[in-house]
């Protein structure tokens, strides 16, 4: 069977448990993570990365979350149209699937995860999608980033 859940907007306030949403700064202000971009345990190294994320359509499946608990792990875009985030509170380990929110995203905001939130991988929506990418890593894959297979698949859908 598959769990099916509804794109909400993208506002600070429904995305708080998971992280930071940066909106674009007005004219002459800065927008400054400082007190969430955070590493520990051994991530001592920066990793900025720039990607461009292939298009996807809705709805998108999605069977496996991933999440580093040692780095916050913050999208900037750079071009592109619209994107999709889908995140979940940890349950015992395991993203808690029966909490799992996906929000649409403007091509205008920033996410940053906070340390262990669950996360699906980057989905761009409506053409190809350039990011920047900031997180803290140890050197070693397994010990940075950690993957689980959800418990059914789930349909991210259009509202």
């Amino acid at each position: 069977m598959t769990r099916r859940i509804t794109l909400e907007p993208l506002t600070q306030d429904a995305f708080a448990p998971f992280g930071d949403v940066v909106d674009p700064p007005a004219p002459g202000e800065r927008v400054s993570l400082s007190a969430t971009l955070r590493a520990f345990d051994g991530a001592t190294q920066p990793s900025l990365s720039f990607t461009c994320a292939a298009p996807w359509a809705l709805p998108l499946q999605a069977t496996a979350m991933e999440r580093h608990n040692r780095s916050s792990q913050c999208f900037a875009p750079m071009d592109v149209a619209r994107w999709v985030v889908m995140v979940a509170p940890d349950a015992g380990g395991k993203p808690d699937a029966a909490a799992i929110r996906a929000f649409l995203v403007r091509g205008d905001q920033a996410v940053n995860y906070h340390v262990g939130t669950w996360h699906h991988p980057l989905r761009a929506l409506d053409r190809p999608g350039r990011f920047a990418v900031l997180m803290w890593t140890t050197g070693v894959k397994a010990d940075d980033e950690e993957w689980s297979n959800l418990p059914e698949p789930v349909s991210i859908e259009a509202a």
